[in-house]
């Protein structure tokens, strides 16, 4: 088994810079009515937003990286992989889905959820139980950051179904998280031990 490519890295070390540097040119760009801390990021991409271009960009850059993240993480395992390039896929999608200028949108809400979803579980299915796996694809790390995400995202789910008002900073408290874990693995799983690549190649080489 071959480690993470180098352009698996780079493109899971973009993802979060596009999202950062999406908000903050987009956030910058709005009115004095939008509050970050209250409103929603799909909002600076919705119909109503100034320049909701910037966030198109950002959220389907984003999506991209996560692509090519999940594509290259061949240490992974095969289901860990495949869900967050599904997470990947529907990132992007949600910037084509906008929330309108009055009201809600059912298929934005359904894009952007489903995004949430993958982008935050996808760690519990890409695990390696191999002694020699890295850190980052070991159980206790990708379930303990799962369970963080999965945490996160029903404390976001809650301010959004209850309209409180701390809706945005607990969308945006998710969302870095789930950005910067890929870079952390991609980074980590660049290094990979000579023993475990062997191990690993094996299990996969095995019939079944």
């Amino acid at each position: 088994m071959r480690p993470v490519p180098w352009w698996a890295v780079i493109s899971a070390i973009l993802a979060p810079f596009f999202l950062l540097g999406g908000l903050l040119l987009a956030t910058a760009r709005q009115s004095a009515s939008y509050n970050s801390t209250r409103d929603t990021i799909s909002a600076l991409g919705g119909l109503g937003a100034t320049d909701r271009w910037i966030m198109v960009i950002g959220f389907t850059c984003m999506g991209i990286s996560f692509i090519v993240f999940g594509i290259g993480l061949r240490p992974a395992h095969m289901a860990g992989r495949v869900v967050i390039v599904f997470g990947g896929f529907v990132s992007l999608l949600s910037a084509f889905f906008p929330q309108p200028v009055v009201g809600q949108s059912q298929a934005h809400g359904l894009v952007a959820g489903a995004g949430f979803v993958a982008l935050a579980i996808w760690p519990a299915f890409a695990f390696r139980t191999e002694r020699a796996a890295p850190w980052s694809l070991r159980p206790t790390a990708s379930l303990l950051v799962t369970a963080l995400m999965v945490v996160l995202m029903f404390w976001f789910a809650t301010e959004l179904f209850n309209r409180g008002d701390q809706i945005g900073i607990t969308e945006r408290f998710l969302a870095a998280v789930e950005a910067l874990w890929p870079a952390v693995v991609a980074v980590n799983a660049r290094q990979l031990n000579p023993a475990f690549a062997a191990q690993a190649q094996a299990i996969a080489d095995k019939p079944h």
